[in-house]
């Protein structure tokens, strides 16, 4: 009963192990099993229990096809070779199941077999071992997309594009001979033609100069549409790929060349889809080039190298059309020049002699005849009048208008304006008034350019006023915080300090629509441009008068009101205000200007501010910010002249500047190696050096900073901004 019991107690055990569990005697027969040895193999509990040796159980296992022969000898021999030692074997079973087998000897002589499933366990390690292989190769992936990437996004020109691809795509693929291929064209009219081509000297070798040329012969001519594989590639997106291009029938006569490698033609994609190109390589690799990874890269590569052929072409197209666009506007200006000037040599004639018949020297005339004349001279004065607005329109749009720039009376210059238009205003019966800001006496200005302006300003005001009406001229001293509140129709950057010289004119007339506003200061537009319109004109007085304001360094605004009337202000600044160390200001009661407050008397230092910068716009508008605030700048226009300014032996302490304002974008030599030159060196390394730059991306400031950069500002420039930091630096220590 006691062995009955332990028996009992042996199964129970037995029976609740995972593994399958066989023991053997000495004379190698079954003496002890467990259920899972029957569930894994199907061998019946009274087979198992006639005590099988366990060469006969695995030539079962053998029999019933889950072992292969070759896995039965292994592990056959491998016991017999260790009788005294343990035995582990790993066995994949035809069935799918995995096994570690373990065999070890027991006191007696016996053998006691476990036989673990692992199928799981090698399940997920080949699902690991596949997850490394694909990461694995995606980083291998954008290794190579990432470098591709650099090396063609600072490229511009289309065929440096080309080129770089191509050799790089060819020696990575191990290719021996590619080309790249650009489309021109609209449908059938297409054609490919050769972007660059490169052939290793493998590829002549084997095939012979003679046949190389007469490819680069057929590629130089450029492939019609229809002719070769190509152009199924563009019409559907997607590669091909040949193994047996010379016996191909859409294959092209002069590629035709025995024991030629496999052929890859890859479609090249513009940013919409369609495809600007094709890239095509001749792959010597044991490896196929539409098997992965090879395809995905190369499918990515030319994405990538799509988007930068499109690129050089937009910059090549937009390089075109300024040109043309540049082209167009001068011949425009040349032609309104010599028309004007054609226009006012039979002009002066008709003048002429309509002065001389209202003289009457050549006999006298009737009333009727001196009316007839009298209209003949209006008419002439005022297409006189409108010719000369084209020319000095012209002339200013063509760059040929130079200010004569005087220190001009206001109270004088707009007394002469309302005289000269005071007939007109009479006729209508209109009252003209005129109020003066006595803080500003006199102004640098061209008086024939301005008072052009106001007499547009003014005969605008006349022309738009019903009878009986008010118009009234403006002399103001005002800044340009005041400025900024305004409508203009540019949006040119303002300093609030800046003083400025507003003429304003103001009538009560008929007004204008807030949708018509954009209308006004462009050439040869008029607000009500229609046949049947009450008021003539050409729409060149208002144009005219803002170009005139912009040659001062001013701008225009407006208000206006549909039926009420219209404002009109000329803002021109008053730069030698700033450069005054003082200005004696006339005591004017508070209660005329409570929007402004008196002129400041406050002191301008001249210190030297050097300005590293590239672009000539921003060169210009750092510059006029700066001396507004009177500061003296100084400009260097590349890297390599500061580098070399850097390093001169002739720059002194007392010949440092006070501030360098470094912009990092720079040619040859950027900013970022500039700072870190002038950190090093023993005596500039003092100077304040502030970085401004277009780079505003998350972490470029500290990278500046890092660099040495004493401050960072970043574009597009906020003037505050940059006026406060220059003020920081260099007004602590005042001179």
């Amino acid at each position: 009963m006691r062995l009955q019991k332990l028996k009992q107690e042996q199964e129970l055990i037995l029976s609740r192990v995972d593994n399958a569990i066989a023991l053997f005697d000495c004379e190698h027969r079954l003496v002890l099993f467990n259920n899972k040895l029957s569930v894994i193999w199907g061998f019946s509990s009274e087979w198992l229990q006639s005590k099988p040796t366990y060469e006969v159980v695995f030539a079962e296992i053998l029999a019933q096809g889950y072992w292969l022969e070759a896995q039965h000898k292994q592990l056959v021999s491998a016991i017999e070779q260790a009788e005294a030692e343990n035995v582990s074997y790993y066995i994949e079973q035809s069935n799918g199941i995995c096994l570690d087998v373990y065999a070890t000897v027991t006191s007696d002589g016996g053998r006691l077999f476990t036989f673990r499933d692992v199928t799981s366990y090698q399940q997920a390690l080949k699902e690991a071992q596949l997850t490394q292989a694909n990461l694995n190769a995606q980083v291998r992936r954008q290794a190579f997309l990432l470098s591709l990437t650099e090396r063609l996004q600072p490229a511009t020109d289309l065929r440096e594009i080309g080129q770089f691809a191509l050799s790089y795509l060819v020696e990575v693929m191990g290719a021996a001979f590619g080309d790249v291929k650009v489309i021109t064209g609209e449908g059938v009219d297409r054609q490919a033609g050769i972007l660059t081509n490169k052939v290793l000297g493998q590829f002549i070798a084997t095939y012979g100069e003679v046949a190389v040329a007469e490819m680069e012969v057929l590629l130089s001519r450029g492939i019609p549409y229809g002719q070769g594989l190509l152009w199924k590639v563009v019409e559907t997106g997607k590669p091909i790929f040949v193994e047996d291009y010379y016996n191909h029938p859409n294959a092209l006569p002069g590629f035709r060349h025995p024991s030629i490698g496999q052929l890859g033609i890859f479609p090249i994609p513009a940013a919409d889809g369609t495809i600007i190109g094709v890239l095509t390589l001749e792959s010597r690799s044991l490896q196929k080039l539409q098997e992965a990874p090879q395809q995905d890269m190369l499918l990515a590569a030319c994405r990538t190298l799509g988007v930068a052929i499109e690129r050089a072409q937009a910059q090549e197209s937009l390089r075109q059309i300024n040109e043309d666009l540049e082209r167009a506007s001068q011949m425009k200006s040349e032609f309104l020049t010599s028309m004007s000037h054609e226009l006012r040599t039979p002009l002066n004639s008709i003048l002429g002699f309509s002065d001389l018949l209202l003289r009457q020297r050549a006999g006298s005339l009737t009333d009727r005849q001196i009316g007839y004349v009298q209209t003949i001279e209006k008419s002439g004065q005022h297409l006189l009048q409108l010719i000369n607005d084209i020319l000095d329109l012209s002339k200013i749009e063509a760059g040929k208008t130079e200010l004569d720039l005087q220190p001009i009376s206001i109270q004088y210059l707009c007394t002469e304006c309302l005289k000269m238009i005071q007939p007109r205003a009479d006729k209508k019966r209109l009252a003209l008034s005129l109020e003066i800001d006595y803080r500003l006496k006199n102004a640098n200005l061209d008086e024939r350019r301005v008072s052009q302006i106001l007499i547009n300003l003014l005969s605008n005001a006349v022309k738009f006023t019903p009878e009986g009406g008010q118009i009234k001229l403006t002399s103001r001293l005002i800044y340009g915080n005041q400025l900024a509140k305004e409508f203009r129709p540019d949006r040119s950057p303002i300093n609030p300090s800046t003083p400025y010289l507003c003429l304003e004119v103001k009538d009560s007339g008929i007004g204008i629509a807030k949708d018509k506003w954009h209308l006004l200061f462009r050439p040869f537009q008029q607000v009500d441009a229609s046949l049947a319109r009450r008021h003539e004109g050409t729409g060149l007085g208002l144009a005219l008068t803002k170009r005139l304001a912009e040659l001062h360094g001013g701008t225009v605004s407006l208000e206006s009101v549909e039926n009420e009337g219209s404002t009109f202000r000329i803002w021109l600044p008053l730069t030698e205000m700033r450069q005054e160390s003082a200005v004696t200001i006339p005591q004017i009661p508070k209660s005329n200007y409570t929007q402004h407050s008196a002129l400041s008397t406050q002191h301008f230092y001249a210190k030297r501010v050097l300005v590293v910068e590239d672009q000539p716009y921003n060169q210009a508008l750092i510059s006029e910010v700066l001396e507004l605030e009177g500061y003296a700048v100084e400009l260097i226009y590349d890297g390599c002249t500061m580098m070399e300014m850097i390093n001169s032996p002739l720059v002194t302490p007392q010949s440092l500047p006070d501030m360098i304002l470094m912009d990092i974008q720079l040619p040859e030599v950027d900013g970022f190696q500039l700072i870190r030159h002038l950190k090093d060196h023993p005596l500039w390394k003092n100077v304040p050096t502030i970085a401004v730059t277009a780079i505003a991306m998350a972490g470029d400031r500290d990278r500046c900073l890092a660099a040495g950069a004493n401050g960072y500002l970043s574009k597009p420039l906020n003037l505050d901004e940059l006026i406060a930091t220059v003020r920081s630096f260099l007004d602590k220590n005042p001179t």
